[in-house]
């Protein structure tokens, strides 16, 4: 693994730190000022490192008091002073049934090098959905991502 990967990966599990301590200038510390973020949820784009602060700070008391955040299937590629990861995350929620944990979502994270340090530019968060019935695609369990079935003649489930 490379230095760059490895400091990426750095990131990634402090983001998740400051997530499970609902952290919020933890979980904006590396984002460059003019990041943007592609949510799951509403508002679906969101400019700036203060506004996507905000984002979170709407969502986090929607939370349960415990949960833990996994990343899993995470890759990382590197070039020069931009890099992407892209892979899984998935909330575990005490107790389990909290509706916040019950799917995993698809994320990517562009990250550029600014004065030497890497910052996070864009992140994309999504759920697939069903385009014949506009219905959320739910991952329940990451190593079952099959194709659904969207034909009209099976009504598109």
């Amino acid at each position: 693994m490379s230095e760059d990967e490895a400091a990426i990966r750095r990131l990634i599990a402090a983001w998740s730190q400051a997530l499970e301590a609902k952290d919020l200038d933890g979980l904006v510390a590396d984002y460059a000022d003019d990041a943007v973020l592609f949510d799951a949820i509403p508002p679906y784009k969101t400019v700036g490192k203060d506004a996507i602060r905000q984002v979170w700070a709407n969502c986090l008391p929607y939370f349960p008091d415990q949960f833990k955040s996994e990343h899993r299937d995470i890759v990382i590629h590197v070039e020069g002073d931009t890099a992407f990861m892209y892979g899984l995350h998935h909330f575990i929620p005490t107790p389990a049934d909290d509706p916040v944990g019950q799917n995993w979502l698809r994320i990517t994270v562009g990250y550029r090098r600014i004065n030497g340090q890497w910052k996070s530019v864009h992140d994309h968060i999504s759920t697939p959905f069903n385009p014949m019935n506009s219905q959320a695609w739910m991952i329940r369990d990451r190593h079952t991502l099959e194709m659904p079935d969207y034909s009209a003649a099976n009504g598109g489930n």
